[in-house]
């Protein structure tokens, strides 16, 4: 079996759906994700928040720019609706391109998105997209342990729940957040597509979890 090419994750990647598209994250996109950002409610299990950084949503995507050229995240605008507005963040980080893995998080909507096709959509086209393009063998998703809903929403997606990371992260409140850690292989992708696509097909309307 030949060798396979060097994972890339490097910009420019646009991933179109049919609810929305997840574009190059821009200092363009600030007042809109500024705009979509406001309830307090969306932030309660992030580390990286706006009110964190100078400038407030401009010191954030100054930050996660940073990141993407120091190669280890490669964040995306969610555009969504009609007009395709930014109404949110995903992003790819911890990119290992040793071990051809990557994770999936910092995934931010409005609530009133929150139950929409926006958040299982945005994470079909970012898996699709690692494991089909990038052809990584591994993707993983933490999330707060006091996130129950969110716990719930990534095993809805056929996820593994591998364990819990004690005192993982430091939050700037001073909490030290234990991490739920889930992963899908790329045997397992097959699955978890068809799982995702048949999801996405079904009519929408019900309030659901909020997204990690």
């Amino acid at each position: 079996m030949g060798e396979l090419p060097s994972l890339r994750f490097r910009p420019p990647v646009r991933l179109p759906g049919i609810h929305v598209e997840l574009v190059p994250l821009s200092p363009t996109h600030r007042a809109d994700l500024t705009e979509a950002g406001r309830a307090p409610e969306i932030w309660t299990y992030f580390r990286d928040r706006p009110q964190y950084f100078p400038g407030g949503m401009e010191g954030l995507i100054a930050e996660l720019l940073r990141r993407q050229e120091a190669g280890t995240d490669l964040p995306f605008t969610i555009l969504a609706g009609p007009e395709r507005r930014p109404v949110g963040m995903t992003r790819f980080l911890g990119i290992d391109r040793a071990n051809r893995s990557v994770e999936i998080g910092g995934t931010w909507i409005p609530p009133d998105l929150w139950g929409s096709p926006v958040n299982p959509e945005s994470k079909y086209l970012l898996l699709k997209y690692a494991f089909e393009e990038e052809k990584v063998v591994r993707v993983q998703i933490k999330t707060d342990v006091r996130n129950g809903h969110s716990q719930r929403a990534i095993e809805k997606l056929g996820a593994v729940r591998e364990g819990v990371l004690r005192h993982h992260i430091r939050l700037p409140d001073g909490h030290l957040r234990d991490s739920v850690l889930y992963s899908i292989l790329d045997s397992e992708w097959p699955a978890v597509r068809s799982r995702l696509e048949a999801r996405l097909s079904l009519p929408w309307g019900s309030r659901a979890a909020p997204p990690s």
